[in-house]
C-alpha cells in the first residue's frame, strides 16, 4: 500500500506549477525541505537511513517553480559524505544539507548543485540555530569523538562561515542529542536516556536503545567558554526530539520543547519495541547560577512535532508555536497544523483528514518589518487520491481557516524531516546542478 514514506524515484523540474487560490504577493523566494530517500534498489534497514533528497519550491510574481534532487549525486556517492538527509539551512550564501554524523553538504541555492563538505569539517548534527541578531551560526555535535563516544562539541561560523568559537565537553553517557537550545548568551542540550547500545548496531535500531535507568541531564554552557564550564542540571528521565525555542529572564534560562515519555522508532537495549505516546509540549526552565533540577511545566495536551516559530525572534520572548499534530492518538503520523498561543494557552487547528500526511509548518514573515508572528505558513500535504503533494500557504494568525493558497506539485513529496524558506532567492531551472 503506497505511503508517503516510500521515496520517489524522478528528479524533475517543472514551471508554472497550476495554483489553488491566490499566493501571497510579498511571499517572494523558495521553500527547500529534506529528507531521506533511498535510491532504487539501495537497501535502507531504517528509514533515517536514505540518501538526502531536497524538494525546492520557489515563489514569486504569483507563480511556482519545483525541482528535486538527490544531495549527493550518484557519482559522488562515499561513506564520508554521510546521507545529508534531515534538515536544509542557508548560512553565508549556500545552502546546507544537514544529519546527524557528518559535516554539511554544501548545494548552490539557485539550482541545488553538490559543493561537497567544502571547508567544513567534523560532526555537525542537523539543528544548528541561527542567532538572529549577529548572524551567527552556532552548531553542535554528538558522539563527536567517534561513534558511541561521550564527547559533545559546540561551536559557531560567524555570518561570513567562518569558524569563531569551537569547545568540547564529555556527556555521562552517548546520548542522541538531535536538537539544543540556543540564547543570545548560553547553548543549553538535554543529554536525555536515548543512548548507544552496541549491541544493537546491526539492523534498524542505528545503535542507540531507550534506557531510561541513566537518567536525564541538561547542560548549560556559556557561547565563547571552554568546555570544561559546562554546568550539569538533572532532568526527567524523557526524551526530546526537537526544541522550540529558549530564552533567558530574571537569571533563568527557559527551553520549550516537544517531549516524549518514551521515544518512538527505537528498541529497549534488549530489542523490546516500547509502545510510545505522542509528544506533548513542556516548558523547562533551571537558574542560570547553580545546579538546581530541572524544573517542568506542561504546556498543553494538544501532541505533535517539528515546532517551529517566527525565527526573527529565536533566543528572545515569544508567544506562538507552529507545529504538525495528529487527527487522533492511535493515528500515524501527522495530519494537521497547529498554532499554539502560549500567551492564552490556546490553539490554532486546520485538519486535513484521517489519511493525510503534513510536513512541519516554516513560518515566513510578511516582511522585514512585520510583527512578531505576521506572516505565512508554509507545509507540504499529501492525501492518498492526490497525484502529487501540494504546498499550502496559510495566514498564520488564522490557521484554522485553512489554505490562503496551494501549489499543485508534479509527484510526491515524501514525509521528511525538516527545511528553510530562504527569501528573495529562487531556482534557475535554465542551470542544470
Amino acid at each position: 500500500m503506497l505511503n508517503n514514506r516510500n521515496p520517489v524515484y524522478r528528479e524533475i523540474d517543472a514551471a508554472c506549477l497550476p495554483i489553488e487560490g491566490r499566493l501571497p504577493p510579498g511571499l517572494q523566494g523558495t521553500l527547500y525541505r529534506n529528507g531521506p530517500n533511498p535510491r532504487a534498489g539501495e537497501a535502507s534497514q531504517h528509514w533515517f537511513l536514505g540518501q538526502g533528497m531536497i524538494h525546492a519550491i520557489s515563489l514569486g510574481g504569483g507563480q511556482a517553480t519545483y525541482r528535486n534532487r538527490w544531495v549527493i549525486p550518484q557519482e559522488n556517492l562515499t561513506p564520508q559524505l554521510g546521507k545529508a538527509n534531515t534538515h536544509v539551512i542557508a548560512h553565508a550564501g549556500t545552502l546546507m544539507a544537514l544529519e546527524e554524523a557528518h559535516a554539511p553538504v554544501l548545494l548552490g541555492p539557485d539550482t541545488l548543485a553538490f559543493h561537497g563538505h567544502g571547508s567544513m569539517t567534523g560532526r555537525f548534527t542537523a539543528h544548528p540555530k541561527h542567532d538572529p541578531a549577529t548572524g551567527a551560526l552556532v552548531f553542535f555535535a554528538y558522539a563527536a569523538g567517534g561513534r558511541h563516544t561521550r564527547t559533545i562539541r559546540c561551536g559557531s561560523l560567524d555570518a561570513h562561515g567562518h569558524l569563531a568559537w569551537e569547545t568540547c565537553f564529555e556527556a555521562p553517557f552517548c546520548s542522541m542529542v538531535h536538537d539544543a537550545a540556543v540564547t543570545a548568551r548560553h547553548i543549553a542540550l538535554p543529554v536525555l536516556p536515548l543512548a548507544a547500545a552496541p549491541a544493537l548496531d546491526e539492523g534498524d535500531t542505528l545503535g542507540f536503545a531507550w534506557q531510561p535507568e541513566l537518567g536525564g541531564h541538561l547542560a548549560v554552557l556559556r557561547r565563547g567558554a571552554y568546555g570544561s564550564e559546562v554546568r550539569w542540571h538533572e532532568a526527567p528521565p524523557v526524551h526530546a526530539f526537537h526544541i522550540a525555542n529558549a530564552w533567558e529572564e530574571h537569571d533563568r534560562l527557559f527551553l520549550d520543547l516537544f517531549v516524549y515519555d518514551v521515544p518512538p522508532l527505537f528498541p529497549t537495549p534488549g530489542g523490546v519495541r516500547v509502545k510510545a505516546a505522542p509528544a506533548r509540549p513542556c516548558r523547562w526552565s533551571v537558574a542560570l547560577e547553580g545546579r538546581e533540577p530541572v524544573r517542568v511545566e506542561h504546556l498543553h495536551d494538544m501532541a505533535g512535532e517539528f515546532p517551529r516559530i517566527d525565527d526573527r525572534h529565536a533566543g528572545g520572548s515569544y508567544d506562538q508555536i507552529y507545529y504538525a499534530s495528529r487527527s487522533g492518538v492511535e493515528q500515524v503520523g501527522f495530519q494537521a497544523i497547529t498554532r499554539l498561543d502560549l500567551s492564552r494557552g490556546a490553539i490554532d487547528q486546520f485538519d486535513f483528514g484521517l489519511a493525510a500526511s503534513v510536513s512541519e509548518p516554516v513560518f515566513v514573515p510578511r516582511g522585514d518589518d512585520a510583527p512578531i508572528d505576521d506572516g505565512w505558513l508554509m507545509s507540504t500535504v499529501w492525501r492518498p487520491e492526490w497525484a502529487g503533494s501540494k504546498l499550502v500557504v496559510f495566514d498564520a494568525g488564522h490557521v484554522a481557516d485553512g489554505p490562503v493558497a496551494a501549489v499543485i506539485l508534479p509527484q510526491r513529496v515524501p514525509d521528511g524531516f525538516h527545511g528553510s524558506f530562504v527569501p528573495d532567492v529562487f531556482l534557475d531551472l535554465e542551470k542544470s546542478r
